[in-house]
């Protein structure tokens, strides 16, 4: 097992989830639960994909409160019935089962540290993306230690991720069992029902219906991947009578981000109400690299987290 941090999440990232070379088609079904606040169940369904390539694909979204199937063609992503953008939680689910990590231009890009943490009778090695001056931020990837599977991933405000029953797939580690908590309340689960090799490939399978339209101008894109695309991030600077406070906590914001990388709507969700423009003035001035599909480059929407904490603070 690789002892730096960088070549440690080189290898997490090659082999965990089904993303990357060399994977050979397959199909996976799952179902999924979600609860409120309060653990009521709020939704059921089902996740369901079947996988030829990166244009070759079937992915299909069925629960009380929302349904999705997209196909991925030659021409672009095409999808049968009405667009609507799925809720977070059901987008990231999808990333949880088959692209859990960052891409290796990113985690080449990028520095990282190593801690070891105790999770019970269990000892985790947990890599942190890291500024220059060595401050974390981001999502945090805990694996067993020793071993290179996928167990918790944490992402502020308050949000971890946990992998159970670890099987392997194709060499790969892929977790049967998700739990996603917010403020250490469960609010989704999901488990694998099926995962198998599609051999032969049934061509039909990926064929959209007559009346499939092209997808909407505009994704989605998890924090994770728009994290490793920036190429411009100016710091925020801690207001003096908040840092004079004890006022810490992490500003969450809506960033709209147009064709050629640069911020063309932000907002804030959530966080210390003193520290909000701080972290608005900052994130305003960042730049990203474009983000392409099907080689165009496209609006997308995206959150970022800004995190206080006396003495320095971090994206």
């Amino acid at each position: 097992m690789p002892s730096d941090p960088k070549e440690l999440m080189l290898l997490a990232a090659e082999t965990n989830g089904l993303a990357g070379e060399g994977v050979r088609p397959w199909h996976l079904a799952s179902t999924y639960k979600s609860f409120d606040e309060q653990g009521i169940l709020k939704d059921q369904g089902t996740y369901e994909e079947f996988w030829g390539g990166p244009k070759q694909f079937k992915r299909s979204i069925t629960g009380k409160t929302f349904t999705s199937t997209e196909y991925g063609t030659e021409k672009g992503i095409l999808f049968a019935g009405p667009q609507y953008p799925p809720p977070n939680l059901l987008e990231q689910l999808r990333s949880e089962f088959v692209g859990t990590m960052l891409g290796p231009e990113s985690i080449r890009r990028a520095s990282f540290s190593l801690k070891q943490r105790d999770a019970g009778n269990t000892k985790l090695d947990c890599l942190s993306q890291i500024t220059p001056d060595g401050i974390r931020f981001g999502t945090t990837w805990c694996l067993d230690a020793g071993e290179s599977d996928l167990r918790i991933n944490f992402s502020p405000p308050e949000a971890q991720v946990v992998h159970n029953s670890i099987v392997k797939f194709q060499g790969r580690y892929i977790a049967e069992d998700l739990v996603f908590a917010q403020h250490a309340k469960t609010i989704l689960t999901a488990h694998i029902d099926n995962i198998e090799l599609l051999a032969p490939v049934d061509e039909s399978l990926f064929q959209p219906p007559p009346d499939a339209t092209p997808m909407r101008i505009g994704l989605n894109v998890a924090p994770g991947v728009m994290v490793g695309m920036l190429v411009k991030a100016v710091p925020s600077q801690y207001p003096l009578y908040a840092k004079d406070e004890g006022i810490t906590g992490t500003v969450v914001l809506q960033a709209t981000i147009n064709k050629d990388g640069r911020i063309a709507d932000l907002h804030v969700v959530s966080g210390p109400h003193e520290l909000q423009q701080a972290a608005l003035d900052a994130v305003k001035q960042w730049v990203y690299r474009p983000y392409l599909l099907n080689n165009e480059p496209v609006e997308v929407a995206t959150t970022v987290n800004v995190i206080f904490t006396l003495g320095n603070h971090s994206r």
